[in-house]
């Protein structure tokens, strides 16, 4: 009896662990999938740029910023700024603005993932969720 509680246990692990890459979000756009699991997507950084701040020095850290792992510095001149990504990460963004002779730096984080559609579309689909970080002034 024992042996079956135990593989009873080990299915349902299984089961879990499968579960996590399938998309469980609102309806998919078939048109939006890839055809196999995509490795890297787009991560999208929202930040301000105006005329104030026509550019502005940012840091992209693999995990949080405090773990200090850095990934990529550039100064964005554009606002979404993409850049190509490994997905299955936690990324951290920092921004630097200037205000008032004060240096004010917007921090934001999110993971971006790989997750399978099974029902929505007639073949094989996946979607990326997450990778949408908003580093952007609060005031202004």
């Amino acid at each position: 009896m024992k042996r079956y509680i135990k593989y009873g246990i080990v299915l349902l692990a299984l089961a879990f662990v499968g579960a996590c890459e399938e998309y469980l979000g609102p309806t998919v756009d078939c048109d939006d999938c890839f055809y196999e699991k995509p490795d890297s997507a787009d991560l999208v950084i929202h930040l301000t740029i105006n005329t104030t701040h026509p550019e502005v020095p940012i840091v992209l850290y693999r995990g949080n910023v405090e773990d200090n792992q850095v990934d990529w510095i550039d100064t964005a001149r554009e606002t979404p700024y993409y850049l190509y990504s490994k997905v299955g990460q936690l990324y951290s963004v920092s921004a630097e603005y200037k205000v008032d002779g004060k240096t004010i730096v917007a921090i934001d984080g999110d993971g971006m993932q790989a997750k399978h559609v099974s029902d929505a579309c007639d073949y094989e689909c996946w979607v990326v969720t997450g990778g949408y970080l908003k580093a952007e002034l609060k005031f202004e």
